[in-house]
């Protein structure tokens, strides 16, 4: 019997040891299959998510032109419609004591295209209304952050009586000097 122990042990040794050889790499390669799977999982859930928040600002914009459409105010807030741009009106101000001068250059910023080329045919009588409401101010009624405004409102309200229909949206002054 003793001759069976030993030699049982010897032989079962081995077959054991064989058979942790073989399974050893197959453990590797099934959990190195498992780490890439989970890798890739994990690099591809943040652009997922990416695409899934461009969807929405799409479905968003979407909406936004759809009621624009439908004549909706759906307009992206910062963005400017089609403008014209009137440049170099110079003019002599209302004063009593010394010559003063403005020089100035605007854009009118336009509901739509249709309305540009309404806007374009009118030309003559939008630059007689600037110069008319230049001549009739002084200096001091121009001046500073309130005396722009002022001038922007007095203007929208006198080229909407030349050109009815809302077609002008805004006016900017984009030069402006007093000499």
């Amino acid at each position: 019997m003793a001759d069976t122990e030993e030699s049982a042990p010897a032989v079962e040794a081995p077959a054991k040891g064989g058979g942790m050889n073989k399974i050893l790499p197959l453990i590797l390669i099934i959990n190195t299959a498992l780490m890439v799977g989970v890798l890739v999982f994990v690099m591809k859930k943040p652009s997922a998510h990416a695409d899934a928040a461009e969807g929405k600002e799409e479905k968003h914009e979407k909406s936004e032109h759809g009621s624009e459409e439908k004549g909706g105010h759906g307009k992206d807030e910062g963005a400017v419609g089609p403008t014209v741009r009137f440049d170099n009106f110079t003019v002599q101000l209302k004063s009593n004591d010394v010559e003063r001068y403005a020089h100035m250059s605007l854009e009118l910023e336009l509901a739509d295209e249709p309305a540009k080329a309404v806007v374009e045919k009118r030309t003559a009588p939008i630059r007689d209304a600037v110069l008319g409401y230049l001549t009739d101010r002084t200096a001091e009624e121009l001046r500073g952050s309130d005396g722009l405004r002022d001038m922007k409102n007095a203007l929208l309200k006198r080229l909407e009586e030349i050109v009815p229909g809302k077609r002008i949206s805004n006016v900017f002054i984009t030069d402006f000097i007093i000499q």
